[in-house]
Order: C-alpha cells, then structure tokens, then sequence
C-alpha cells in the first residue's frame, strides 16, 4: 500500500511539473493523418463529430455490416476486406475502433483488423475520454489550484479501495484524467459489467432497482445468469427506451415474479428537470431541450426491501444518491454505481457513499478501455 501511495503522490507531481495538453492540441497532428473509424453506429457517427470538430476529416467508416454503396454524415462505409482497401492503404492508415465493447471482444477485433492487413489500431476511447470533464468546471483541464482542494478527497477514496484490481484501476483513472493521457489504462479481465466483475458481491437480485435502465440491458445480463427475479423495479425517463423496456419485460414472463416501471429519471428531488437527447445517452442538464418527471428513490422505494441498486445516469449519479440517502443508510443494498461521467466522480462518489453508510466495502473495475465505463461495486 505505501508503494502505491507514493504512485499516488507521484501523479499529483507529474500533474504540478507537466501542464496537460488540450484536446484541440492533441487532435493538431491527426489532420495529415488518413484516419479510418471502425464502427458505423450511433457511437461512430459521435465520433465522427468530435474529429470534424477539430478539424480532422476521417476518410471512411469501416463496418462487417456494410452496405454496397453505403454513406454515413457523408463519408462511404466499407467492409474492412474491401478490395478498395489497397495493402498499402490498410498499412498506413490509422484506424480507430469506434465501439464501446469488453477487452476480450475489442482484442478479437484488433485480430480481425490485423489479419485484414490493418497495423495502426487505437481505441477511440482515448481521444473521446478526453472529453470528459470535472463536474462543475468548464475548462479542460482545471489549475492546479482545483488538483490541491481535490487532494483530500482523492487521498480518501484511495483508501477506501478495497483489493489490488481496484487500488490499480483506481490509481489509472486518476492518473488518465489529471495528465490527460489516456492510452494503456487499466481495464478488467472480468467478462460482465455489474454482474461477474470478481467483486465478492451477495449476487442477491431479489429486489434489482435499475436506475437508467435503457431498454433492458442489465435485465438481459442478470436473467441470462440468475434466471429469475422477484421484483424488478426500473427508471427510464426517454419515452422510446421506456417502451422497449416495458415490451421486454412483457416477454419474460414467469422470470420476474413483480416489475414495478417508472417512466422517469431520478435525482435529489421530484419533480421535472431538463435533459439533453442523444443517440446513445441522455443526461440532466441546464441546457436541456426535453422537460422530463424526475424522482428521488427514498421517494419511490418504501416498504421494499432493496437488495441491489445499480446506477447509470449519466453524470446525475451524485444526486441520486443523495436522494437514496435512507435507502442506503437504513437497507445498505449492494450498489453498482457508474463513476466515469464527471472525472471527480471517481473521488467524488466513494467518499459520498462511504459518508452516508460506513459499513460498505468499495470495488472498482473499468469495463472497456481509457476509464470509461467504470463501476463502483458497494458490499456490507
């Protein structure tokens, strides 16, 4: 552990003596680049955006599912085996996999590729990761002033971590977002976000709270697994997610005994927030152009006893749990709660939960590459 608070203490003098590049700088030398995104998806188109954001100018996108003749935002889509793909072209040029996917399956991809003849491959995720920001600050990267008030936070989540994985991952995220160098993270070996990440959890899934629970997801993976649920109670505020939520649920029929679904987000209060609609997520913001009904979980949940509450609400983590604050402090469910929106959620989220319950035992694992997709695991 001391070696490890010297790495710690070692990332905070890296940060002092090495002023972290801005993204606009780093995208500077991918302009006379040929850049190939792996990937045409909601996810590829945003990144796509992003490039041309910066001036870059991807030339294609490279998808197995490839149409004859297929344009996406006005680039072509090509099978990564097409013979327009010369071997020279495949050699030089850079291609970034534009998917959000496990290790296991973005390393069969990197194969695929590298038989293909590709020999440049990146995850996108280290330039998008760049994009994520400390809550409340709208500079990139904050002054080192901002680093010194975070120490003691940062110091305290740290130790809260409770095995040599999470200690490791804990220490990557932080060190990826305070130097902006987000290559060669830390990501787990565990197959299974939320649910088989080597976290000695109860596996208790009684009663699953899901908040942001999309169309199904994390129903799939633990009935896939466990087979049953008692009760299944689900947040969702976007009306098309919810509706396929509501149909999957319809089609489980006896593998969930009760389902309780809340067509609404929730947060510190209740009521209605504004949101921001994208493609592949939607979040609470200010500048939101959807007004949507909001709740709070000590609101929602009474009487119920709550086994396991997992979290995906991109970046409104934080006052969810300050509305669950006596769910936690009086049934201390196991939690799974997404830490990778904001870059101080990492710190931010350990010390709130540990503030309000004690007797939790904190995990961390980053389930796809460049800290995203990063849980916090919570067991009594």
């Amino acid at each position: 552990m001391q070696s490890h608070h010297q790495e710690l203490e070692h990332i905070f003098k890296l940060r002092r003596d090495n002023p972290p590049m801005q993204i606009a700088e780093y995208m500077e030398p991918l302009k006379q680049r040929t850049i190939l995104l792996y990937g045409a998806g909601a996810f590829g188109c945003e990144n796509l955006s992003l490039f041309r954001k910066y001036g870059v100018q991807p030339a294609a996108f490279l998808d197995k599912n490839a149409k004859p003749d297929e344009k996406k935002m006005g680039i072509p889509v090509y099978h990564p085996d097409d013979i327009r793909m010369t071997k020279e072209f495949r050699a030089e040029c850079q291609v970034y996999i534009s998917i959000t996917l496990p290790k296991q399956i973005m390393n069969g991809i990197k194969h695929d590729l590298a038989q293909w003849g590709y020999s440049r491959i990146e995850e996108v995720q280290t330039i998008t990761a760049r994009q994520i920001l400390f809550e409340g600050i709208t500079d990139e990267n904050p002054p080192e002033s901002y680093v010194e008030e975070q120490k003691e936070k940062i110091n305290l989540a740290f130790a809260l971590m409770n095995d040599e994985e999470s200690i490791l991952t804990y220490l990557s995220c932080v060190k990826a977002h305070l130097l902006r160098q987000y290559k060669n993270c830390m990501e787990t070996d565990y197959p299974c976000q939320y649910f088989d990440a080597g976290v000695p959890l109860k596996n208790d899934f009684s009663c699953l709270i899901d908040c942001g629970a999309y169309t199904g997801d994390c129903l799939d993976a633990v009935l896939n697994r466990y087979g049953y649920i008692q009760s299944y109670i689900a947040f969702e505020p976007i009306q098309n997610n919810f509706a396929a939520l509501s149909k999957k649920v319809n089609q489980c029929g006896k593998s969930i005994e009760h389902s309780y679904l809340f067509p609404c987000g929730v947060s510190d209060q209740t009521g209605t927030a504004r949101f921001t609609l994208a493609a592949s997520a939607s979040s609470i913001s200010d500048q939101g152009e959807s007004i949507l009904p909001i709740i709070t979980l000590d609101d929602a949940i009474k009487g119920v006893p709550a086994t396991f509450i997992k979290m995906d609400i991109e970046g409104a983590e934080p006052a969810a749990l300050r509305g669950a604050a006596n769910l936690i402090q009086r049934q201390a469910p196991e939690l799974a709660i997404s830490v990778y929106h904001a870059a101080n959620h990492f710190w931010d989220i350990p010390c709130m939960i540990h503030k309000l319950n004690p007797d939790y035992k904190f995990y961390l694992r980053s389930h796809t590459p460049a800290t995203l997709e990063s849980v916090l695991y919570c067991t009594c």
